[in-house]
């Protein structure tokens, strides 16, 4: 800044004009610095973002004129671990366990919106009382002159009259529903504007408006970051190195909307995002407990198998503490393979709680109901504890997603599956309609639930309605059969006495979702065990029905 500076007091000299002479480069005192940080594990991120400090995976001085997808290529990089740019106040205090170099020294200097046409004054030892806003604005525009920065479109005289007025940055960011047809709000996320090394950012309401909490004259840049307001992350997929975000591009600053389309990765990312605004939301509704705030989500362009693995919270603990075995259960899982050297990518920076498989080719209602199965696991492992969801993901590396229920631990996948397969459905029929048109599952599907014995390899096998005999079957699901006993939950809730096979009838009626869930603790590791906790927390409320119902389902 001394050198615009000085370039332009020798521009105004050559034609005929002065600055003030109370005003020389002495006055330019540093107030920030530009600085990158390298990041080679998630807790020296989660440190560096607990002081609020605004940050870029490009460096500051890169403009960003096109909208589209924003990621770091993990395949360019040479080290473990990535640079991320920010400008932070001089005296802020560096991390100690964090590698990171000063690019540059700054003279950023504040303006309030009541001082910008006016001297400012009253402020002891501060630039700010020598200076008019115009002038600052005139030198702002003779350093980026001076580094080719300066757009002609931007180029005005310095006179009060001609200044831009500061604007705030405001606009909505919406998603296309596949299901219903409408654009709908993404909610909570955060969008950031940068104008070179000031920053706003805001997030998203209930309607997708935004409002950031920085003014600005002239065009900034515009990013949606998939951070929730709740606390809890989306990231690309397994091996990226930064959560989802989105580049606006640069537009005025008197705002930018953005709609998110199927051919976006941005509509992946909202989607799960709205999806898991309205579990929490749900949960709160029926007194589930919500899972973790700060969950780390994978919303992966795939098709096929998702899952809640909470490896965040289970990686490196007795019992799950190998690469091999990581590998294996994502392989078991998701059928998923990394390459060996992007692991460390997995176990150091990312170590997803849930990873979803959320395509645009499934939709809007299937990315939802996957969510709602995957966030229900989600609940229960923040009940029940890592020991607890460390026998689950050893079994699931043992006999793959589910086996045949024989194996050791098949009562923790019993009940984990029982609970995250209703209550996904449950919230389904909740969020699209509890009648036939749902998209997803019938209401009828949860009643028409076959119990098959153990071992068997029919698991939890779901058949669609028939298009030959149902003139309305639009594809959703009328019924189910298997070893892992969905149909009890149902059973347990509803007011119907049917026949659940042959010799045995449910009697049961008038148990809650908040009761279901309340006898998922601790130590609840098989079906009866479920069903011995439901009775203890709830007076044993008809339990001659509830032991007849669970034998029914072949847990006696």
């Amino acid at each position: 800044m001394r050198i615009a500076f000085n370039s332009l007091k020798g521009k105004n000299q050559k034609n005929g004009l002065a600055l003030r002479t109370d005003i020389n480069e002495d006055d330019f005192k540093v107030t920030d610095l530009y600085v990158k940080f390298f990041i080679e594990n998630a807790d020296q991120l989660e440190k560096l973002e607990a002081d609020s400090l605004n940050f870029s995976i490009l460096p500051l001085d890169y403009e960003i004129v096109k909208e589209g997808d924003l990621e770091i290529d993990e395949n360019t990089l040479t080290e473990e671990g990535y640079w991320l740019y920010t400008s932070v106040p001089v005296s802020y205090k560096m991390p100690s366990d964090t590698r990171f170099e000063v690019i540059e020294e700054l003279f950023l200097p504040e303006l309030e919106d009541d001082e910008e046409d006016g001297i400012f004054e009253g402020k002891s030892n501060s630039i700010l009382n020598k200076f008019t806003a115009s002038f600052l604005e005139e030198l702002e525009d003779e350093s980026l002159r001076l580094t080719g920065n300066l757009e002609q479109s931007e180029v005005q005289g310095s006179d009060i009259q001609m200044r831009r007025p500061k604007r705030r940055p405001q606009g909505h960011i919406r998603v296309q529903n596949t299901t219903t047809g409408a654009i709908d709000p993404v909610i909570g996320v955060k969008v950031k504007t940068r104008r070179w090394f000031k920053w706003g950012k805001g997030y998203t309401d209930n309607n997708g408006f935004y409002s950031v909490d920085n003014t600005f004259r002239r065009d900034v840049n515009y990013e949606v970051v998939f951070k929730n307001s709740r606390g809890f992350k989306i990231w690309p997929s397994i091996i990226s190195v930064t959560s989802g975000r989105y580049s606006g591009g640069k537009h005025s600053s008197a705002g930018h909307s953005i709609t998110f389309f199927t051919n976006s990765k941005g509509w992946r990312f909202s989607t799960v995002n709205n999806a898991t605004v309205n579990y929490f939301n749900y949960c709160n509704q029926f007194n589930v407990g919500t899972p973790h705030s700060n969950l780390r989500i994978v919303a992966q362009d795939a098709t096929g198998a998702s899952s809640a693995p909470m490896l965040r919270r289970v990686w490196g603990l007795i019992g799950f503490t190998t690469n091999s075995q990581l590998v294996t259960f994502l392989s078991k899982a998701n059928g998923l393979t990394i390459a060996a050297n992007k692991i460390w990518i997995l176990a150091k920076l990312i170590l997803p709680d849930v990873i979803i498989k959320a395509a645009p080719s499934r939709g809007t209602a299937n990315v939802f109901e996957t969510t709602f199965h995957e966030l229900a696991h989600a609940s229960h492992f923040r009940q029940v504890g890592s020991g607890y969801w460390i026998k689950y993901i050893n079994y699931i590396i043992t006999y793959g997603p589910y086996g045949n229920g024989s194996g050791m631990n098949n009562g923790v996948a019993a009940v984990g599956e029982m609970w995250g397969y209703y209550y996904g459905y449950f919230l389904t029929l909740q969020h699209f309609g509890n009648n036939n048109n749902n998209p997803i599952i019938r209401p009828v599907a949860l009643e028409n639930f076959t119990p098959v014995n153990r071992p068997n390899s029919s698991d939890i096998d779901r058949f669609i309605c028939n298009v030959q005999n149902d003139p309305n079957c639009n594809g959703n699901i009328v019924s189910m059969m298997g070893w892992i006993p969905v149909g009890i939950v149902h059973d347990l809730i509803d007011n119907n006495a049917d026949v659940v096979r042959a010799g045995f009838t449910d009697n049961v009626n008038g148990y809650t979702v908040e009761q279901i869930f309340g006898a998922l603790r601790p130590g609840v590791e098989t079906v009866q065990g479920f069903r011995n906790r439901l009775l203890q927390n709830n007076g044993n409320h008809q339990q001659q029905a509830v032991n007849d119902l669970f034998n029914a389902y072949f847990y006696n």
